[in-house]
């Protein structure tokens, strides 16, 4: 569905239900030059089993209109203006990759309304590689190709998915395809520059689950495991044989650890 926040016309998946102010909300934030497309197995399920469902097209991402934003501080001030314009003050925030830091600094901004962070391929400082990060400025290609293959495991890239008819590789590659000129930059950037981290993750007292798949190479497992200690109140979700793109490497896993973190 599209609604319009701050004069721009954003598109919302809402697991085609209505939203019902009766009930608990899950904010579901995508990773750098993705969209809410990455949690199709994830908002029906959670839209018809008890949760308002909001997967987000950030700016200019997706189908969503409006101007990108060129920093977490500004992402999450965006996912905090989703969350006034519906008036919740009971949420989850679900973030992958760049969604997992725009979580963090979304909920240091709002802790009254957000309940709960379930961070996938989450680790801080997230940095990003001068090649990428220049490929990505020029648009080209090869950014693409280094975004997937550094980010799923070897298995998946020899067609291992369990999915019957599913190449997580190929998804991800056409998803990243399909964004305009300048956005992959834009996010990567955003990441690699992102300084809040500590000061947010610290403030934040509220339960936080972080699910790491152990072969990833984009967000280590060690990286993660430090950031994982420097939370108050944190669970850490290990899933095997997975890398960075959790959701469509190992979906019944990764469906499986944010229904345990949602029912904790």
């Amino acid at each position: 569905m599209y609604v319009t926040i701050n004069d721009e016309r954003i598109f919302i998946a809402t697991g085609h239900r209505q939203f019902d102010e009766s009930k608990p909300t899950i904010v579901f934030i995508h990773g750098a030059g993705m969209s809410h497309l990455v949690w199709a197995l994830y908002t029906r399920y959670y839209a018809h089993n008890g949760y308002n469902v909001l997967a987000l097209d950030l700016p200019g991402h997706g189908l969503s209109g409006g101007q990108l934003r060129p920093t977490i501080e500004a992402m999450a001030d965006f996912v905090n203006a989703v969350i006034d314009h519906y008036g919740i003050d009971d949420c989850r925030l679900v973030g992958h990759s760049m969604g997992s830091l725009i979580a963090i600094e979304a909920a240091h901004r709002s802790p009254a309304r957000v309940k709960q962070l379930v961070l996938i391929g989450c680790a801080y400082p997230m940095t990003v590689g001068e090649p990428l990060l220049e490929a990505a400025k020029n648009d080209d290609p090869s950014a693409i190709d280094m975004m997937v293959i550094w980010g799923h495991d070897y298995a998946e890239q020899i067609g291992g998915n369990r999915v019957s008819g599913v190449r997580a590789i190929i998804q991800a590659k056409r998803w990243l395809q399909s964004a305009a000129p300048g956005v992959l930059f834009n996010d990567l950037n955003a990441c690699n520059e992102y300084q809040n981290a500590d000061k947010a993750i610290q403030q934040f007292e509220s339960p936080v689950t972080m699910i790491v798949g152990d072969r990833d190479k984009m967000t280590p497992p060690k990286v993660a495991a430090a950031t994982a200690k420097a939370l108050p109140h944190v669970a850490f979700y290990p899933i095997s044989k997975c890398g960075h793109g959790c959701m469509l490497e190992q979906p019944e896993k990764t469906h499986i650890a944010i229904a345990d973190a949602l029912r904790a």
